[in-house]
């Protein structure tokens, strides 16, 4: 009776596996866009980043705007577009920031676009 009800336990946890992975696939996408001079995005690069840039002046925080034409000279080029704010708050210990990344892949056919907010 022992080994009939492993085999049982066996096929219930390949089942179980295996509609855990057709659920985590259903919201997967292909790849991140990437950025040349990555350096020069750096919310986008670690949102940890947000509030990283403390000034003294009590300015308004920083602002980064990036963007890439890749392979310009052939038809259909990848274009991407970065636009972020953020700014340290003493009393939070941390940042926060906002993020707007529009993507542009191939003939236009397949764009992307994303909002949202950093802590």
């Amino acid at each position: 009776m022992l080994p009939k009800y492993r085999t049982t336990m066996k096929k219930s946890l390949r089942i179980a596996l295996m509609g855990m992975l057709v659920l985590a696939s259903s919201n997967l996408a292909a790849q991140d866009p990437e950025l040349t001079q990555f350096y020069a995005a750096p919310v986008y690069t670690n949102p940890a980043l947000a509030g990283s840039a403390v000034c003294q002046t009590g300015a308004a925080g920083r602002i980064s705007m990036n963007y890439r034409n890749q392979w310009p000279s052939l038809p259909g080029t990848f274009r991407s577009y970065n636009l972020s704010w953020d700014q340290h708050i003493p009393s939070i210990g941390g940042g926060i920031g906002a993020m707007v990344f529009h993507d542009v892949a191939g003939s236009g056919l397949l764009q992307s676009t994303t909002i949202s907010g950093v802590y």
